[in-house]
C-alpha cells in the first residue's frame, strides 16, 4: 500500500484560504482603487491566480496515492511551496508602490498569464508523468515534445515568470525581495535536486545535453 502524500494538496489549501483571506482585506482596505475601470484589476488577478491553483491541485489530489520515490525531494517542495505563498500573500498585504492603475500592471499582467499558460502547456504535455514531488512512476519516459523541445524544465520557467508578473503587477519590495532571494533560488535548487533522479531514467543524459535547463543557450 503506498503511502499517501499530502504535502502539496495541503499547502495548496493554506494558499488558496489566505490568498482569498487577504485578497478580501486588500479590497477593504483600498475599495477606490480601481474606481472609474469597469473591473477591479486587483480581484481580476486574484480570480485568475485562484483558477490556475484550483487546476494545480488536481495534479496534487493525484499525487495523494501515487505511486514513486518522494525522498529524493530533500524537503524542497515545502521550500519552494512556502516561497511561492509568501511571494503572493506578500504581494497582497503589503502597499504597492503604484498609487494608481497603470500600463506596468498590464504588462505585470500579461507576464502573469504567458508565465500560467506556458507551465500548464508543459503539464499537459507531461501528462502523467507530471507531478508535484520528485519522483519516478512505472513505465518512466522521456518526453521531448511540446515545450519539452526547447528546454529541460519549461514548467519552473513558467512559474517563474508567472510570479515575475504578479511581483511586478502588485510591486512592493518585500515581494520582490521574496521573488528574487526566496523563490528563484527555491526554483533552481529543486531543478538540481530532481535532476539527480531525472538522470537516473533511461534517456535522459542524452536529452539534457541538447537542452538546457530553463533558459535556451543559457542555463
Amino acid at each position: 500500500m503506498p503511502r499517501k502524500d499530502f504535502t502539496p494538496l495541503i499547502m495548496a489549501l493554506l494558499l488558496l484560504g489566505g490568498l482569498v483571506g487577504l485578497a478580501a482585506l486588500r479590497l477593504w482596505r483600498l475599495p477606490d482603487l480601481w474606481a472609474g475601470f469597469p473591473v477591479n484589476g486587483d480581484v481580476a488577478f486574484v480570480v485568475l491566480y485562484v483558477l490556475w491553483l484550483l487546476v494545480e491541485m488536481r495534479v496534487s489530489q493525484k499525487d495523494v496515492s501515487r505511486e514513486g520515490k518522494t525522498a529524493a525531494d530533500r524537503a524542497t517542495c515545502p521550500l519552494y511551496g512556502g516561497a511561492q505563498a509568501g511571494v503572493v500573500l506578500s504581494a497582497l498585504w503589503f502597499p504597492s508602490v503604484w498609487r494608481a492603475p497603470n500600463l506596468v500592471q498590464a504588462v505585470g499582467l500579461a507576464l502573469f498569464l504567458a508565465g500560467v499558460v506556458y507551465r500548464l502547456w508543459a503539464v499537459r504535455t507531461l501528462g502523467q508523468f507530471y507531478s508535484h514531488r520528485v519522483r519516478t512512476v512505472a513505465g518512466h519516459r522521456i518526453v521531448d515534445s511540446g515545450p519539452y523541445r526547447y528546454t529541460r524544465h519549461p514548467a519552473y520557467a513558467g512559474m517563474i515568470v508567472a510570479h515575475a508578473g504578479l511581483a511586478l503587477f502588485f510591486l512592493n519590495p518585500v515581494t520582490v525581495g521574496l521573488f528574487l532571494l526566496a523563490l528563484v533560488p527555491a526554483i533552481l535548487l529543486r531543478i538540481v535536486i530532481e535532476e539527480r533522479t531525472l538522470f537516473q531514467i533511461e534517456g535522459y543524459p542524452e536529452y539534457a545535453r541538447g537542452r538546457n535547463r530553463l533558459i535556451p543557450r543559457l542555463w
